[in-house]
C-alpha cells in the first residue's frame, strides 16, 4: 500500500520555524554564559577594566617621577657660598716694622637653593701669616632663593708688628676668612642649617698698593 508521499517526508518547518529555532537556540547560548560568569566570579576582566588598570598605574608611576625629581632638585640644600669679589687699599702706610691701611673688600653671598637662606652677624677677619691685622662686621640678613647678594666691608689694619722683607716685588701675602651661619628655608616646612664660609688669599703689592692675584677656594 503507497501512502501519501507528502506524509511520508514528514513535515518540514516554514522559514518562521527557523527563525524561532536560531532565536530560541541564542536564548539558550546566553543563559549559560550568564550562568557560568555568576557561578565564576573570578573570570578575566573585560577589556576596559583593563585599560583602566594600565591608566591608574601609569598616573602612579609619573606621580611618583615628578615627586622623585622634586626631592632632588627642589628640596636638596647646599651650603651658600662667600667670596671675596674685589679688595682696594686706602691710606697705605708701612716701616720696619709697622702696617698701617683701610681695604675696603667687596664680598659676595651666591644662594644656588630654591629657598631664602636667612644668616646671622658675622665677621670678616684679614691675616698677616698667623696673625689677624684686621677685622670688621657682616650685619645680619637674607638672600633669596637662587639670588646674589654683594656687600662691602671696612677693614682698618694698625698692626705694629709688621717684620718682611719686601725684596724687588715687594708683595706681602694675606689672607681673609668669614663665615655667616644661618637657616635655608624652602617651601615654608623645611628648615636646614647651613654656613657659608669665606677662605680667600691675596697678594698686597705695597709698591703700586693695590691688591693683586685674589684667589678664592
Amino acid at each position: 500500500m503507497i501512502g501519501n508521499p507528502r506524509a511520508q517526508e514528514g513535515i518540514r518547518p516554514t522559514s518562521r520555524g527557523w527563525a524561532d529555532l536560531e532565536r530560541n537556540y541564542k536564548q539558550t547560548k546566553k543563559m549559560e554564559k550568564d550562568h557560568e560568569s555568576h557561578l565564576n566570579p573570578l573570570a578575566p576582566p573585560t577589556k576596559r577594566s583593563s585599560k583602566c588598570f594600565v591608566y591608574t598605574l601609569l598616573a602612579v608611576v609619573l606621580q611618583s617621577i615628578a615627586f622623585l625629581i622634586f626631592s632632588l632638585v627642589v628640596l636638596r640644600i647646599n651650603a651658600p657660598t662667600l667670596r671675596l669679589s674685589n679688595a682696594t687699599v686706602n691710606q697705605l702706610n708701612y716701616g720696619p716694622t709697622s702696617l698701617n691701611m683701610t681695604v675696603v673688600a667687596g664680598t659676595r653671598l651666591r644662594n644656588m637653593n630654591f629657598g631664602r637662606f636667612e644668616f646671622r652677624s658675622g665677621n670678616t677677619i684679614l691675616m698677616y701669616e698667623n696673625a689677624t691685622i684686621g677685622a670688621a662686621s657682616i650685619h645680619e640678613g637674607r638672600v633669596d632663593g637662587r639670588e646674589n647678594r654683594e656687600m662691602n666691608v671696612t677693614l682698618k689694619v694698625n698692626y705694629m708688628n709688621f717684620s718682611i722683607d719686601i725684596g724687588l716685588l715687594g708683595l706681602v701675602k694675606l689672607r681673609s676668612f668669614a663665615e655667616l651661619r644661618g637657616e635655608v628655608r624652602v617651601v615654608k616646612i623645611i628648615n636646614r642649617g647651613k654656613s657659608a664660609v669665606m677662605n680667600c688669599t691675596m697678594d698686597l703689592n705695597l709698591t703700586s698698593q693695590v691688591i693683586q692675584d685674589l684667589s678664592c677656594q
